[in-house]
C-alpha cells in the first residue's frame, strides 16, 4: 500500500482517515463547522459532535480527534477521566495541554521557565494581594485566571484601585500582569513547527485588542515573531495555537497562548484558509501515527 502524502486522507489500511471534530458547546461553533467542511475537502471521513455526546469508548474509533475547547466548568476529576478516554487516539490539542494554556498564570510560569520573554505576572487570591500587586506595578492588567476573547480583562491603576476593589469578593483567583503600553499587539497562528500567519490587532481607544471586541486588523510579518511563537506553542505541549505577543522596548513578549484560537479574522485579512492548513496538518499527523513514522 502506498504511503499517503501531505494532507492525503488515506491511511496505511487503505481507508479514509477518520476524524472527529468536537466542541464544548451544545451546537457547533463556526470554527468547528469550518473545519468540518475542510476535512471533507481533503477527503477525510469526518464527524462533528459536542463533547457531551461522545461516550468514552468512542474516541478510539477515530484516527484523530480535534478538540475545539473544553468546558470552563469541567472539574479536574472529570477532565482527567475524559483525558484517559482519549489516550488511545491522536488528540489535537491534548486536553491537559489545553487546560495548562488556559491557566493564565500557570502558562506564563511555564513559558518563563522555558526562557521565553513574558511580562511580570502574579497570581492574587485576596484583596490584600491585589492591592500589594497594583501598588508594586503602579498600573497593571487584571485578568480572570481562565477566560477567552478578552472577556473580564481590566486595566487598573493605583487611582482606580478603590473602585475596582468594590466589585471583588474578599477571596478570589485573578492574574495581575505588568502593563506594557501599546496601541496594537500581534497574533501569530502556529500549526506544528510553522507559523502560518500573523496579524496586528489594533485598538487605539482600548487596551483590549481582541478581534471579537472590535479591534481592527492588519497583516503582520511572520519573520520577527515566528521563533518565539513556535517555542511558546511547544513549551505548553500544543500542536496548534494562537500566540499573542506585545512589542516592548526589550523585544516581543508573550502575553498568552490560546489553545483553541479562532481564525476567521486572520483568514480574512490574509486571504488564506487557515482551517484548510490545519485540516491538512491533522490528516498528515494521523497518517504519521498510523504508519509508525511519528517524529
Amino acid at each position: 500500500m502506498r504511503r499517503a502524502g501531505i494532507g492525503e486522507a488515506i491511511n496505511d489500511r487503505g481507508r479514509q482517515v477518520r476524524v472527529l471534530v468536537t466542541f464544548p458547546q451544545n451546537k457547533p461553533p463556526r470554527s468547528a463547522l469550518s473545519l468540518y467542511s475542510f476535512f471533507h475537502k481533503v477527503g477525510a471521513e469526518v464527524y462533528l459532535k459536542s463533547l457531551d455526546d461522545v461516550p468514552c469508548y468512542e474516541f478510539e474509533k477515530y484516527d484523530a480527534v480535534v478538540l475545539r475547547g473544553v468546558p470552563y466548568n469541567l472539574d479536574p476529576v472529570a477532565l482527567n477521566a475524559i483525558s484517559i478516554c482519549m489516550e488511545k487516539t491522536l488528540v489535537i490539542n491534548n486536553p491537559k495541554s489545553m487546560i495548562l494554556a488556559r491557566d493564565k498564570y500557570g502558562s506564563i510560569e511555564v513559558l518563563k521557565r522555558s526562557n521565553l520573554p513574558v511580562p511580570r505576572t502574579k497570581l492574587v487570591r485576596s484583596r490584600k494581594e491585589l492591592v500589594d500587586a497594583i501598588v508594586e506595578l503602579k498600573i497593571a492588567v487584571v485578568k480572570p485566571l481562565s477566560s477567552s476573547l478578552g472577556i473580564g480583562v481590566q486595566l487598573v491603576t493605583e487611582k482606580s484601585l478603590g473602585f475596582f476593589l468594590s466589585h471583588f469578593p474578599f477571596k478570589f483567583n485573578a492574574v495581575v500582569q505588568e502593563y506594557i503600553e501599546k496601541v496594537r499587539d500581534v497574533r501569530v497562528f502556529v500549526i506544528g513547527d510553522e507559523a502560518v500567519g500573523a496579524m496586528y490587532r489594533i485598538s487605539p481607544l482600548s487596551f483590549v485588542t481582541n478581534y471579537s471586541q472590535g479591534a481592527d486588523l492588519d497583516p503582520a510579518p511572520i519573520e520577527p515573531y515566528k521563533e518565539i511563537a513556535v517555542r511558546a506553542t511547544k513549551a505548553l505541549g500544543l500542536e496548534y495555537a494562537g500566540v499573542d505577543l506585545i512589542e516592548s522596548p526589550d523585544g516581543p513578549k508573550v502575553i498568552e497562548v490560546n489553545p483553541s484560537p479562532q481564525w476567521i479574522g486572520l483568514s480574512k485579512i490574509l486571504r488564506k484558509d487557515i482551517a484548510l492548513i490545519l485540516a491538512k496538518y491533522v490528516v498528515t499527523r494521523a497518517n504519521e501515527v498510523k504508519t509508525g513514522s511519528e517524529k
